[in-house]
């Protein structure tokens, strides 16, 4: 069965690179599963980029979720914006997009669209994909520490969440290490301080990004609860886009973390 999300990749980038495949189906393509129920880009932040986008969806029928408009002066405050179709099987598939994603620079993300030479398929490298997994969900943390396996052991090191890797590793590549956990390890503490220590970064992590993510939903509220109550999601794809724009620029603040 093909990967129709590899296929809208293709689809997005074949005027020129716009969308970089990102989060668990750049997981898929990395061979760590067999499949992610929804979609994840990012998106180069041009309006150019964003019609190009929209216009491939539109040829599949594909409705907004409740989000922020795919448009450059939300995407660029770090809003996402969420879409869903039916595929000829009857199964519902979620495309979702943002520009800028947490914790990777935007020289990084720049730098993502850059295509090398005989590669299929823009997809995150595998540094960026550890980051934007660094999320408020457990399950996450066991993604990260089978991405960072694929990595050289001086690299894994930094980013793994595997107290075993960690013991094993750190002999050999961890000593320039700052992580609480590869320092614990290298001090001979033992297996229950280094497994302390490693649950302490990856709650720091979590932290972090829920309390980021609940300034968005603060921010969001009203704005989605008007989304809801109109029904965007049942109108055609282009009209929905216009009114969600005409909705947020009325509603929702383009860039709520400065704000």
């Amino acid at each position: 069965m093909t990967n129709v999300y590899f296929e809208l990749t293709r689809e997005f980038n074949r005027l020129g690179p716009v969308a970089v495949l990102s989060s668990g189906q750049a997981v898929v393509y990395y061979r760590l599963a067999i499949m992610s129920k929804d979609g994840d880009w990012i998106v180069r932040d041009t309006p150019e980029a964003c019609s190009r986008v929209l216009s491939v969806l539109s040829e599949r029928s594909v409705r907004y979720r409740p989000g922020a408009p795919l448009d450059v002066r939300w995407l660029r405050g770090g809003w996402s914006s969420h879409f869903e179709f039916f595929d000829a099987a009857e199964r519902r598939l979620r495309c979702d997009f943002v520009s800028r994603p947490p914790r990777i620079s935007p020289s990084a993300i720049q730098a993502m669209f850059q295509k090398a030479p005989g590669e299929d398929l823009l997809v995150v490298g595998r540094e960026a994909l550890i980051r934007l997994k660094q999320t408020g969900r457990a399950k996450d943390y066991a993604v990260i520490g089978e991405v960072a396996r694929q990595l050289p052991p001086n690299e894994e090191i930094a980013w793994t969440t595997d107290v075993d890797r960690i013991l094993k590793l750190t002999a050999s590549a961890g000593g320039a290490s700052s992580r609480p956990s590869v320092r614990a390890a290298l001090n001979g503490e033992g297996r229950s301080a280094v497994v302390a220590a490693l649950a302490g970064e990856i709650d720091e992590m979590q932290q972090a990004d829920q309390k980021r993510l609940a300034v968005y939903e603060r921010a969001a509220g009203p704005y989605l609860a008007e989304f809801r109550r109109i029904g965007f999601n049942r109108l055609p794809l282009a009209r929905a886009h216009e009114e969600a724009c005409r909705l947020a620029e009325a509603m929702l603040p383009e860039r709520p973390m400065e704000e």
